[in-house]
């Protein structure tokens, strides 16, 4: 393995591990934070880390004036309705349930570039949607078949998986004119900017700076800095040097490390039931992102 593919490969295991904890990390401040309260702080930390970085190096590019809507479309996907989707759904579902469904994003893709693009649709991805349900169904139900998941959860945790598809669509139209921290960059400010006006209204008359505890403040750097900004990067960077179908491969670890993190720091309970169920996700998400044509290619 060359020492650039090397590179790549470890930064695309960096962000999901990143992104596994964050699901995590969300949890825990979410016990003393509200949603909007928690995104807002989130992105100005990520901001303030990517502003830093880039104008330190000069790795900020400027918005062309035509790209400018693409950039409002691609805020209000990522990060304000994915965001409140996210934030606001992990309130009511654990922190390992909401990374399983956020893990099929990949699922969906293929189906939005098919309505939008009409990019053909592999078998194997009809077939991966159908293992993963009989995955997430073992994941939300008991062994008696009893229910015991926030149906409002799923809803919200499906909103953000859907704002996910959308930001990927919206993307393809930008993702060779800008740098990936220059997408992240923009988008993290101008996520600021939309999500201004919603703390003023919901949060601010409750809102206090007692709330921020030195672990609150350490989690929230943690999530703004690695999983809203360099996880973001790396992620962006492996995409361009493997291509969507081979990185995207990777985001199936995610679940499995928040299930992890979440063991070990919040003591969620992972049942074997539960874990077979994560299993089948995984599985079924690895199947439908395979290509065997280029798999077995003598060329691949």
């Amino acid at each position: 393995m060359n020492k650039n593919l090397f590179l790549v490969y470890f930064c695309l295991v960096l962000a999901m591990i990143f992104w596994g904890f964050s699901f995590v990390g969300t949890k825990i401040s979410l016990e003393a934070l509200s949603p909007i309260t928690l995104i807002l702080s989130r992105l100005v930390v990520s901001s303030l880390f990517l502003l830093l970085l880039t104008k330190t190096f000069g790795w900020l590019q400027p918005i062309k004036k035509a790209d400018l809507k693409w950039f409002v479309l691609l805020t209000f996907f990522e990060p304000l309705c994915y965001f409140l989707g996210e934030t606001f759904g992990l309130q009511f579902i654990s922190s390992t349930l909401g990374a399983v469904l956020i893990a099929t994003i990949p699922l969906f893709v293929p189906w939005a570039a098919w309505m939008l693009f009409r990019e053909k649709v592999s078998f194997l991805n009809l077939i991966g949607i159908v293992i993963s349900i009989v995955g997430v169904v073992m994941i939300i139900f008991e062994r008696d078949l009893s229910f015991n998941v926030s149906l409002t959860g799923i809803i919200l945790l499906m909103i953000a998986v859907f704002s996910a598809v959308g930001y990927t669509m919206v993307i393809r139209h930008i993702a060779n004119s800008y740098s990936p921290i220059t997408i992240i960059t923009w988008q993290n400010l101008m996520g600021i900017i939309a999500f201004l006006p919603l703390f003023f209204i919901f949060d601010f008359k409750s809102f206090h700076f007692s709330l921020f505890s030195e672990k609150i403040i350490y989690t929230i750097v943690f999530l703004g800095i690695f999983p809203s900004s360099l996880s973001y990067a790396f992620f962006t960077y492996a995409i361009k040097e493997l291509g969507v179908n081979r990185s995207s491969i990777f985001t199936n670890l995610i679940p499995v490390l928040t299930a992890i993190f979440a063991y070990f720091l919040m003591d969620e309970e992972l049942p074997g039931i539960k874990i077979a169920g994560i299993t089948i996700v995984v599985v079924a998400l690895t199947i439908s992102q395979v290509n065997y044509k280029n798999l077995f290619s003598r060329n691949s």
